[in-house]
């Protein structure tokens, strides 16, 4: 028998739709520019690649949101079955106004290096650094990160106990 996930986090549909905008409506005034702006030809060129770049990234952005975060059984795994932590390698979670951090998440400081990753808007993964947020609604961030906080508490005790 399978028991649910401690909880999930995924990006609502509006937002997910307001950050794809913004990034088209980056992509339309670089390309503006660099069809009809003045100046030499090679601005123009760079103009409509940088433009052509920012759309690739909105359609990404677009894509990656549609997964979900999902906190269960000490693991913290996208809904594809991607691992981003387990809970018994994290050090500590950072939330607070001064730590770097995507917007409504938090961080992960894990013991171990792990495989490197982006999901734009949802996720990335760098050495030691799972960080977790970006269009994700704040107040869900807050509470999967005080949870993953109480299961590292839980596994220190049981650790201690033994």
């Amino acid at each position: 028998m399978r028991q649910e996930p401690d909880i999930r986090l995924h990006a609502s549909l509006p937002r997910r739709f307001f950050a794809a905008a913004m990034f088209a409506m980056l992509a339309f005034f670089l390309y503006k520019q660099g069809f009809d702006g003045g100046g030499p030809a090679w601005v123009r060129i760079v103009l409509t690649l940088a433009g052509t770049a920012v759309m690739v990234m909105g359609v990404w952005l677009w894509s990656a949101t549609e997964a979900t975060i999902v906190l269960e059984d000490g693991e913290l795994r996208t809904s594809n079955g991607r691992l981003l932590a387990r809970v018994d390698q994290v050090l500590r979670v950072e939330k607070g106004a001064m730590s770097i951090k995507p917007v409504g998440g938090f961080t992960l400081k894990l013991k171990e290096k792990g495989p490197r990753g982006w999901a734009p808007g949802l996720w990335w993964s760098l050495g030691k650094t799972v960080a977790v947020g970006g269009v994700t609604h704040p107040a869900m961030g807050k509470a999967m990160a005080q949870l993953i906080e109480a299961e590292m508490l839980a596994l220190r005790q049981a650790d201690e106990a033994d």
